[in-house]
């Protein structure tokens, strides 16, 4: 009894010593639902395609496949894909937590984002796929950046967000011949 409390004493030292010792403090994510990537729109390529260049216009685009479309080429295309540049933005469920007077504070960390979006036409429509890459920047303890980390699981919500406006997008567009 008494040799396990010595034990415990020193597992438990140890694992203090330890976080106190990191250079940053963890990274916390918010238990959000998560919500779809994925969405098949009941058009025909060219109108989404055109409404995803609309819906990206104010992103730098690295990666575009095909590039130029024109009507001939548009009825044979049946797989599109479309990559942005990193786009820097704060998150919205990845933050560190802190103390200030011992009360607890959390502060949401910067994160950038790069989309990776890829259209394939099938019999009902054309299913786009939004695959985003995450990475947080880490923060040391006195509040200095410690760089960007990739994260695991980035956030869902700005996939779908980026469907909605998609949605909005192929709506709002002119219809097409």
């Amino acid at each position: 009894m008494k040799n396990n409390c010595i034990q415990y004493s020193i597992l438990s030292l140890m694992f203090t010593l330890a976080l106190g010792c990191s250079s940053s403090p963890a990274i916390k994510k918010q238990a959000y639902a998560k919500l779809n990537n994925q969405k098949t729109y009941e058009y025909e390529f060219l109108s989404v395609w055109k409404a995803l260049e609309e819906t990206l216009r104010n992103f730098k685009i690295i990666k575009k496949d095909p590039d130029e479309l024109n009507s001939v080429e548009i009825q044979k295309i049946t797989y599109g894909t479309l990559e942005t540049d990193w786009i820097y933005t704060q998150s919205r469920d990845k933050y560190q937590e802190y103390l200030i007077n011992g009360s607890p504070r959390k502060i949401y960390l910067q994160s950038r984002l790069k989309y990776q979006i890829e259209l394939q036409k099938g019999l009902g429509g054309v299913t786009v796929t939004v695959n985003p890459q995450e990475e947080i920047e880490r923060l040391n303890s006195d509040g200095t950046s410690a760089g960007y980390e990739k994260t695991q699981a980035p956030d869902s919500l700005r996939a779908h967000d980026l469907l909605e406006k998609l949605t909005t997008a192929i709506l709002a567009g002119p219809p097409l011949p």
